[in-house]
């Protein structure tokens, strides 16, 4: 199994170093950090250019070489190697020989080495050199944090600007702004510096200064149409649009969450605990919360119907019957007009 973060973090932090890593996951902050650790661990101070090399998809008779050229004053040199299409999920070929030599490599690299095969995203589970790093329990998955982590991350964030925040206006910040932490730390800057000299940042004060992701403005749009609130619905429609997303992926992530505002109930009404819900889903926890609130405003059958004229609109748009802003518009028209109809006759 790979390593999570925390067991690498508490690893170094003992001195206990391995000779090669494979650094995969989607989230990049930590993956950098960790990176960042391995640095300040290995490389004496002022040394640091002589003793670390960045390579971008070497052959493996570069990377051999690279990594049995002997430390400068230290007792170990970094290579840190990025893009290498033997481990990566990229199409880019790879060479079968440069695999088997390296996956054969691993046992014999020198102690004065660490060799880090850094992927953006996720490794390539098939690839021969990436399942001999595996095996030899060199990977370390950086997968993004959960919402305990996450809370912990931004408080000590703020704190350290003699910031507050209470942990549910914390997860509404991971909600507007998404869980990706390089994005997440500017707008914590942001907020720090919109706050002055008070102390605490407050879920208003998330709402005035935070930006807010596609994600967060889809869950909006889609409250306004639950509600029948037009002229809102189409309002933050335009927002999407605005920002860069167009109409059929608009009505695509509409159609995504009418689709798991459907499953989020009927998961629930089945006894299932949230936090499998989030699971099935693939959703934050506190994502299933917001879901499973719109979704008492709907009966199942109703989210069913919703969900079909999404889907029954995607397939006149793309083939030719309805163009892209008449289709969503007329989607959107009717689901408000539903909406509103359910709400006459209660």
């Amino acid at each position: 199994m790979p390593l999570t973060h925390t067991e690498f973090f508490a690893r170094v932090k003992r001195g206990e170093i391995a000779r090669a890593y494979l650094f995969e996951g989607l989230e990049e902050y930590v993956k950098e950090s960790a990176l960042e650790a391995l640095r300040r661990a290995i490389l004496p101070q002022g040394l640091e250019p002589l003793n670390e090399s960045v390579l971008t998809n070497p052959t493996a008779s570069a990377l051999v070489e690279c990594a049995e050229t002997l430390p400068v004053l230290a007792d170990r040199r970094l290579v840190v190697v990025r893009e290498c299409a033997l481990v990566t999920a990229e199409k880019a070929a790879a060479n079968a020989q440069d695999a088997q030599r390296l996956a054969s490599y691993l046992d014999a690299l020198p102690e004065t080495v660490c060799i880090v095969f850094y992927c953006k995203g996720l490794a390539d589970g098939r690839k021969k050199l990436t399942q001999a790093l595996c095996r030899k329990g060199a990977a370390v998955r950086f997968d993004p944090l959960g919402d305990a982590e996450l809370v912990k991350w931004i408080s000590a964030r703020l704190r350290a600007q003699g910031k507050t925040i209470a942990p549910a206006v914390a997860l509404h910040l991971s909600f507007v702004s998404g869980r990706a932490l390089a994005g997440l730390s500017q707008e914590i800057g942001k907020l720090a510096a919109y706050v002055g000299e008070r102390q605490e940042i407050t879920q208003e004060d998330v709402e005035r200064v935070a930006t807010r992701t596609a994600e967060c403005t889809v869950f909006a749009l889609a409250d306004a149409l639950v509600a029948g609130r037009e002229a809102e619905a189409f309002r933050l429609l335009n927002a999407l649009v605005e920002h860069g997303e167009g109409r059929i992926g608009a009505l695509a992530m509409i159609a995504r969450q009418y689709r798991n505002m459907l499953h989020a109930k009927l998961l629930n009404s089945a006894g299932v605990p949230q936090d499998q819900i989030a699971a099935k889903l693939g959703v934050p926890a506190f994502a299933v919360r917001k879901l499973l609130s719109q979704a008492q405003k709907e009966s199942a059958a109703a989210l069913r119907e919703k969900l079909d004229l999404c889907v029954e609109t995607d397939y006149a748009i793309k083939s030719g019957r309805l163009r892209e802003e008449a289709g969503l518009s007329r989607a959107m028209l009717r689901l408000c007009a539903h909406a509103n109809a359910a709400q006459g006759q209660q």
